[in-house]
């Protein structure tokens, strides 16, 4: 799928591979070996790694919410098993990045989602996070980008908020 966005509220999810996978190819850049190829949930080929990268870089307006990025320590944590010094190099690639990516970390209060009757009726059922990127993305009338099929996608496409999975925006290779 060749789609341009202009603007997208991009998941924990896709932020957490992104960030991976840049540590790794900084990491190969330094002459060191790969860590985490094995972990992250996308095909291990380089050439869709960097086109993955590539193509979330493209994206002029990258948004998030701040309870996704809260999401990107614990997966961090629970995922990566990360020690000093490569706990710092990590963080360091992670926040070089979103700056370079220049990403607009927004707060969606959990009383502001509380008080739409429609995002009110969802939040029990997939969370604060997830709740949150889909009423950012409605509100600046972009599409949202997500892995998650079963809980995310699915509450998007049923509040009619433009979603694309990861596997839709990239050929498998």
């Amino acid at each position: 799928m060749n789609e341009c966005f202009r603007k997208a509220v991009i998941d924990s999810g896709p932020l957490f591979d992104a960030l991976v996978l840049n540590y790794d190819l900084r990491r190969a850049g330094l002459g060191r070996p790969s860590r985490y190829a094995s972990r992250i949930e996308a095909p291990q080929k380089l050439a869709w790694q960097r086109a993955f990268l590539a193509r979330l870089a493209s994206i002029p307006e990258k948004l998030t919410t701040s309870h996704a990025t809260v999401e990107l320590f614990h997966l961090e944590k629970a995922r990566l098993n990360l020690y000093e010094p490569d706990l710092s190099y990590s963080w360091r690639t992670s926040v070089d990045l979103l700056t370079q990516w220049r990403i607009d970390e927004q707060l969606v209060r959990l009383l502001d989602l509380a008080s739409d009757e429609s995002l009110r009726l969802c939040l029990p059922e997939i969370g604060v996070t997830d709740t949150g990127l889909i009423e950012l993305a409605a509100r600046h009338g972009c599409v949202l980008i997500t892995r998650d099929e079963r809980t995310l996608a699915r509450e998007a496409y049923a509040r009619q908020v433009q979603c694309r999975l990861v596997r839709q925006l990239l050929p498998i290779i």
